[in-house]
């Protein structure tokens, strides 16, 4: 049946990367999943232990069914550690991966490096994912921190930016309880949009939490096969927790204006100003009084436009 609210593949939102251990599979399960996975991520140090004959065969059935497949962050960092960048990325590309993760999550790579790195996977036509972020929840990278991180990384030219959580708790856009950190997330979200991002959230709670607020368009990874199918509901709204896509939204006072550029602004946030205008149809001075008006109840906060600072993008708090 026709479902409304989610992208077919080929898709640029709505992501979902699964990680696989590589352990058994059915073929025939996952050619029943596969139009809701974009990419398998074979994670940690895998591609340098398990038998090739092994990961061939597997990354030839992803490829048969459209399902991309890209190697974890942990693996490059061992490559950079023990000095085989070059061969590592030269296996990566004899076994058919198609994306190579850079990340940081367990030591810091200097930005001539990256661009080395970068230079190194595009030449082998590679595509590669920048994931920001410390696996270590003793001390968690500030939003600051991660902001700059993500900066750089949109400078590399990577398509999206892949938030890192480890196993979920105490690790980026998370608290040591598993709970999303809204304040952390609404500055993430509001300087780059949730489209440029792409979310780890290993555990169910926080999967619902995330496409309550964005909704079935939100990238999610993290998650092992098992669980594909019950996102794919969640994002359908076809769970007792999604059911409707209704997130509890705040009760805003004020004309109907005013509410209806909230609205806006929580549907299609960040927003700017002649974005906004355009959407409503309001005359600009009525729209410019129902958003100093938000502003001033505290439900909307306005950001930079990190690709013209002179600009301004509406988000909610």
């Amino acid at each position: 049946m026709p479902l409304a609210g989610r992208e077919g593949k080929p898709r640029d939102k709505g992501l979902t990367i699964v990680s696989d251990t590589v352990g058994h599979v059915e073929k025939g399960f996952l050619g029943h999943i596969a139009e809701s996975i974009d990419y398998a991520k074979i994670g940690l140090s895998l591609p340098l232990i398990l038998d090739r004959s092994i990961l061939l065969e597997r990354i030839r059935i992803y490829h048969d069914i459209g399902i991309k497949v890209m190697s974890g962050g942990t693996l490059l960092q061992v490559a950079i550690k023990k000095g085989i960048l070059s061969q590592v990325l030269e296996r990566l590309k004899t076994l058919g991966f198609d994306t190579v993760e850079v990340s940081e999550s367990a030591m810091d790579i200097s930005k001539e490096l990256k661009g080395d790195i970068v230079h190194r996977i595009s030449s082998l036509s590679m595509e590669y994912i920048f994931e920001v972020g410390k696996k270590d929840s003793r001390n968690p990278p500030s939003t600051s921190y991660l902001i700059s991180k993500i900066e750089e990384a949109f400078d590399f030219k990577t398509s999206k930016v892949l938030i890192e959580a480890g196993e979920g708790r105490g690790i980026g856009i998370y608290d040591s309880d598993g709970n999303i950190s809204w304040d952390m997330l609404n500055e993430l979200v509001g300087r780059f949009g949730p489209p440029n991002l792409i979310f780890e959230a290993p555990i169910k709670m926080q999967r619902i939490d995330l496409i309550l607020e964005f909704g079935p368009g939100v990238n999610v990874a993290g998650l092992p096969l098992d669980d594909v199918m019950e996102l794919e509901m969640q994002r359908l709204g076809l769970t007792t927790e999604t059911l409707g896509l209704s997130p509890s939204v705040r009760n805003v006072e004020g004309s109907p204006a005013v509410k209806f550029v909230y609205h806006l602004i929580r549907t299609e946030h960040p927003i700017d100003q002649p974005t906004l205008i355009q959407k409503s149809g309001l005359p600009k001075r009525t729209l410019q009084a129902a958003l100093s008006y938000l502003i001033e109840q505290g439900v909307v906060r306005e950001v930079s436009d990190m690709s013209d600072l002179r600009r301004h993008k509406y988000t909610p708090r």
